[in-house]
């Protein structure tokens, strides 16, 4: 797999996750997760992203699979439930959505800077008003 500036730039939230070690290749090199998923051909960051969306007995299953198929790792089955626990627990959370309102629109957190803002200019707006007598 060849990477590209597009690779290298993705979500930092995945760089702790994807730096996981996996275990220890033949040749004694020390294997982390991006490194496996790129020697299974596959894009380590858009399947960090996808991982991250699963549930996780999905997630489970899918990394399992993963490191089942990557044969550059002997692992043994106590080392290998070790290492899937691992990844689960260096996996981010995806971030909550946004609120948005009936129309699918999405709408600032209550409190947010531009509801202040909204409210300060509707004060001096009527502040004015009185005071031009209207």
């Amino acid at each position: 797999m060849a990477c590209t500036t597009e690779t290298l730039e993705r979500d930092p939230a995945f760089a702790a996750f994807l730096s996981t070690p996996v275990g220890q290749d033949k040749k004694g090199a020390h294997v982390s997760l991006l490194s496996m998923l790129a020697r299974l051909d596959v894009d380590p960051w858009a399947e960090a992203s996808d991982l991250a969306t699963l549930p996780v007995g999905a997630a489970r299953k899918r990394l399992e699979t993963l490191i089942a198929g990557f044969t550059d790792v002997p692992a043994g089955a106590p080392d290998y439930d070790k290492t899937v626990a691992t990844l689960l627990a260096r996996m981010p959370q995806p971030a909550a959505s946004a609120p948005t309102d009936s129309t699918g629109t999405m709408m600032p957190p209550f409190g947010a800077p531009i509801y202040k803002i909204i409210a300060t200019v509707l004060l001096f707006g009527w502040i004015a008003l009185l005071a031009q007598g209207y």
